[in-house]
């Protein structure tokens, strides 16, 4: 194993970094999100406007994970982790608390944020158990997307 972390990447690789989010994930099945597709193509757009940040992990030069967060547009004081991606192949390295852990410490550090927010489906019970483990409580509860895909949970983190 040899991972390398990091959120200096230039905007060349950031077709990479879709790219990897539209690939399979761990903890996200695709039918929770039926527009995560147009999702990602406006990922690509903010992050080379730098309106979003993202941390990517890669072994030997091929992406294994990927954090995106931002900060939140509706709650200036929050960052906002918008996704969490590891490769499921990679599950049990401990990449996506890596990823985690480094994108709230960067995150915080450059927005000056004094909570964290990020929202997974309530029936998504693997990063439930992820979140509160890494010290995140649920704050809400809601269909944020209304795409009729389900309920989701808001995890809040005070740092």
């Amino acid at each position: 194993m040899n991972f390398v972390f990091t959120n200096d990447y230039p905007a060349s690789k950031i077709d990479e970094v879709i790219s990897y989010l539209l690939g399979p994930r761990l903890w996200i099945p695709q039918n929770d999100y039926p527009d995560f597709f147009d999702w990602a193509q406006k990922v690509h757009t903010e992050l080379k406007k730098e309106s979003k940040r993202a941390l990517v992990a890669v072994e030997n030069k091929e992406i294994v994970g990927v954090t995106i967060y931002q900060k939140h547009k509706r709650h200036p004081d929050a960052l906002e982790i918008k996704n969490l991606t590891v490769r499921p192949d990679k599950r049990g390295r401990y990449i996506a608390s890596f990823l985690l852990r480094n994108s709230e410490t960067e995150g915080v550090r450059e927005f000056r944020s004094k909570f964290i927010l990020c929202d997974a489906k309530s029936k998504n019970l693997s990063i439930r158990y992820f979140l509160t483990k890494n010290h995140y409580q649920i704050s809400g509860k809601d269909d944020l997307y209304g795409k009729n895909a389900g309920d989701d949970i808001i995890y809040k983190k005070y740092v």
